[in-house]
């Protein structure tokens, strides 16, 4: 691969930025289903559907890309500040251009939230506190509920669920991702965990608790009828997977345990997003 292209696609993360921005095609497709009489292709709009897709990609590129303009490609020179910068707002820009022409209006409003959020309040945040990781869980669960709105056109009850499974399950994710690279974080003065004492009971207890609460809430759909009592063949599995996981790092307090963990997350709303639109 070209070394300038490598260099870009490690300031945006391409792997995992490209995993959250595609929760708003899961959420695109649960958006058709609810709201159709017979099946979901009844509202599915392909032209809507690459917007969502493509244009989402873009802001979460450019919020990613923003959020490190401090990190290794840029340190090494691979790339300037001043390209990384200009390549973010350009995908940025460009994203909300193209949700702003295939999207209703309210999902274009909350793909420019997710970035001015995410840029302009959790990036700055996170030297001086561990709210940051609360902060930045907003903006970053934005992306199921984007793709709901964009068929519904109006923020209700349905769409506030996906974003809550989202929202929570970003706490057991980045908290593993922390306490993996503790010491990196902490040579930046960035404080990511949530404990004072840093990889401490403390804070393997309170991934521990927000991982449990990210299945009562993966639940709620079920109760509320947004899909059937079936889905939970699949729910159930791996929410108990992902809880072992963290229960295993409140034991431990491994940094092998945390990334057994991370690697349970990055499987778990894609699994449970399927549930909800199959089921």
């Amino acid at each position: 691969m070209n070394p300038t292209l490598k260099a870009f696609g490690q300031l945006i993360k391409f792997r995992l930025t490209s995993s959250v921005a595609a929760t708003s095609v899961f959420g695109y497709l649960l958006g058709c289903k609810l709201n159709s009489d017979n099946s979901f292709t009844e509202l599915f709009d392909w032209w809507v559907f690459t917007g969502v897709l493509i244009g989402g990609m873009l802001v979460v590129f450019a919020s990613n890309g923003l959020n490190r303009t401090s990190n290794r490609p840029i340190v090494e020179e691979r790339i300037s500040l001043s390209q990384a910068i200009i390549f973010c707002w350009v995908t940025g820009i460009s994203g909300i251009v193209l949700l702003s022409l295939t999207v209703p209006f309210v999902a274009v409003f909350l793909s420019g939230l997710s970035l001015v959020l995410y840029v302009f309040v959790y990036t700055p945040m996170k030297q001086t506190s561990n709210i940051a990781v609360m902060i930045g869980a907003i903006p970053g669960a934005l992306p199921p509920l984007i793709g709901y709105t964009a068929v519904v056109g109006r923020i209700d009850e349905p769409g506030m669920m996906l974003f809550l499974v989202q929202f929570f399950w970003q706490f057991p994710h980045f908290w593993s991702i922390a306490w993996m690279l503790h010491d990196d974080y902490q040579k930046a003065g960035y404080w990511m965990l949530p404990s004072s004492g840093g990889r401490d009971k403390k804070s393997a207890y309170q991934i521990l608790i927000y991982t449990v609460l990210l299945i009562i809430i993966s639940m709620t759909p079920v109760y509320y009828g947004m899909c059937s009592v079936r889905a939970l063949i699949v729910i159930l599995p791996i929410s108990l997977f992902v809880l072992s996981r963290a229960f295993n790092l409140f034991r431990t307090l491994e940094v092998a345990d945390a990334r057994k963990l991370l690697y349970s997350t990055l499987i778990y709303t894609p699994v449970v997003f399927l549930g909800y639109i199959f089921f």
